[in-house]
């Protein structure tokens, strides 16, 4: 039998309403537990489920007005989970700009921008907000085929749509959405074209989904050559620059750097003329995103142009939301501008 940790500690301050998390932290079990006991599902033992719901008497636990409005499988409010632990302002821009596109179509289904620390509390915050009922559906980015989220995706039974390149793994999640086009394959191929043989993907978080699309192109774009493709993180703008600072002082540099965002872009941009770097001529950049910042350098930034906001509608059919059928997610673009030429004579061939 779980053991109970009751005392004062264990019960809410005065006038707050008692949540799943304090009859679990009473409890002495988990969260699942207490959802699996009180909703009366199948998963803890009888001895188990009496605890619990002895526990939650004491503590005069009531259900909140959400959760006894849940009672269908109707898809009635979603929360969207944004990693913000990596500090990349691209990442928290694109969640951004895709709760946009979806408070525009999701009509009468309530919306939640939950950002979350890194992947491991986003586990536990999704597992919460599934146990307290916040949520119907949810939508997760970044969702990695080891991610600790995974746990939760397999067992909550919610709807949840995988914002990620489907080929790369969905960890679970039974829908998966990104973007047409193949713009991140084309970044590959298009620098291989030019000539260059040794690039670094710079980026904030390996295993974000802009990230590991990239890489997959540039890895496609290279096999069978003499080649290398090396992968770089650097969580904010000054330690990007110091990244690239130590890669362009090096005896065999990179000819091309490619990154996740404008910002890192531009700390590369940075680096490289404080080093009397001419690009393209010398070195080639190439964003992960585009930006008004993008155009707003000289040269200008050849960029991936994503459209998140539009990714919104490919999204919600996949929640099931609106009518009914898949929809087709719109196209992201290689734009090709200043900052991308072919390698210094005889180098990066």
């Amino acid at each position: 039998m779980p053991r109970t940790q009751r005392g004062d500690d264990a019960r809410p301050a005065p006038g707050r309403r008692v949540t799943i998390t304090d009859v679990a932290r009473a409890a002495g079990v988990s969260i699942a537990v207490v959802s699996y006991s009180l909703n009366g599902r199948p998963g803890v033992s009888e001895t188990t489920r009496r605890h619990v719901l002895k526990v939650a008497q004491d503590l005069d636990w009531r259900p909140s007005a959400a959760a006894r409005s849940l009672r269908s499988t109707d898809t009635t409010s979603v929360g969207l989970q944004v990693l913000d632990g990596t500090g990349s302002v691209h990442s928290r821009s694109a969640g951004l700009d895709l709760a946009a596109g979806l408070r525009d179509v999701l009509g009468d289904v309530a919306l939640a921008l939950e950002v979350t620390a890194d992947r491991e509390t986003g586990s536990a915050d999704l597992e919460r907000a599934w146990s307290e009922r916040r949520h119907t559906a949810f939508v997760v980015p970044d969702l990695l085929v080891d991610d600790p989220r995974v746990r939760v995706v397999g067992r909550v039974g919610a709807r949840v749509v995988a914002v990620t390149p489907p080929d790369l793994g969905t960890a679970g999640a039974e829908h998966a959405v990104w973007f047409g086009g193949g713009a991140d394959d084309a970044v590959g191929r298009y620098l291989v074209d030019l000539g260059h043989r040794r690039t670094v993907l710079l980026v904030a978080d390996a295993g974000a989904d802009v990230a590991r699309a990239l890489h997959a192109g540039l890895l496609t774009a290279t096999a069978g050559l003499a080649a290398t493709v090396s992968v770089l993180e650097a969580s904010t703008a000054p330690a990007a620059g110091a990244v690239a600072a130590r890669l362009f002082a090096d005896e065999d540099p990179p000819t091309a750097v490619v990154t996740d965002g404008d910002v890192t872009a531009l700390a590369v941009l940075e680096a490289a003329r404080h080093r009397d770097l001419r690009v393209p001529w010398d070195v080639s950049v190439v964003s992960g995103a585009d930006a008004d910042t993008c155009r707003l350098v000289d040269p200008q930034l050849t960029a991936v142009a994503r459209p998140w906001r539009g990714l919104a509608p490919a999204v919600a059919a996949a929640l099931g939301v609106g009518p009914e059928g898949s929809v087709d997610p719109p196209a992201a673009r290689l734009v090709i501008r200043g900052t991308t030429a072919p390698p210094p004579p005889g180098v990066g061939t």
